[in-house]
């Protein structure tokens, strides 16, 4: 094994955690809709979580031949997957707990953390590939980082549950076409 793949196994075992809590917070609102309403946002952010959580992970693939292995680099993988494991916890709240009855209203309530935190990864991933990597982001990848970074950040002020999933659909969407643009690398 070489540095990347230490680094890498480091990576893909934190983003795992944040897959396996989207999987079984899943699990749950299946389980449990018909005592706590579920609504579009939940499942629109886990879906994020999901999609942003392959793209970061693709990203760093392609970056490969520039990665060393270091503790500024252990930190930023902690930086980048971290906030991926808290927002796949926080957006399914204890829902053996009677108090609450609607996670879209979770998720109203605590909106700007959750989307603070869909932000982090890509500004963090981004700078550190700058920085540390030496890759520079023009045309197409520059505008998909700038957007990924900016859309959750531009829903914070809106407490509309109309805005919040037109704006979570939009984000869904632009992680997906990352996903599929990088299948043309």
């Amino acid at each position: 094994m070489g540095p990347f793949d230490y680094l890498f196994s480091f990576y893909g075992l934190l983003l795992g955690i944040a897959v396996a809590n989207v999987a079984i917070g899943f699990a749950d609102m299946w389980r449990d809709c018909e005592r706590i309403r579920v609504g579009t946002c939940p499942p629109l952010v886990a879906s994020s979580v999901l999609l942003g959580g392959m793209n970061v992970w693709l990203q760093m693939w392609h970056t490969r031949p520039y990665v060393t292995v270091d503790g500024i680099q252990m930190l930023t993988a902690a930086a980048v997957s971290l906030p991926y494991v808290f927002v796949s916890r926080a957006i399914f709240p204890g829902m053996e707990d009677d108090e609450e009855r609607s996670l879209e209203e979770h998720y109203l309530r605590h909106r700007k953390l959750i989307l603070i935190m869909l932000a982090i990864p890509t500004i963090v991933s981004v700078v550190s590939h700058m920085a540390l990597d030496q890759i520079r982001y023009t045309g197409w990848d520059a505008a998909w980082a700038v957007a990924r970074s900016a859309l959750p950040l531009a829903l914070i002020p809106f407490a509309s549950r109309n805005v919040q999933r037109g704006g979570l659909v939009a984000l869904n969407l632009l992680q997906l076409l990352g996903l599929i643009e990088g299948l043309f690398r």
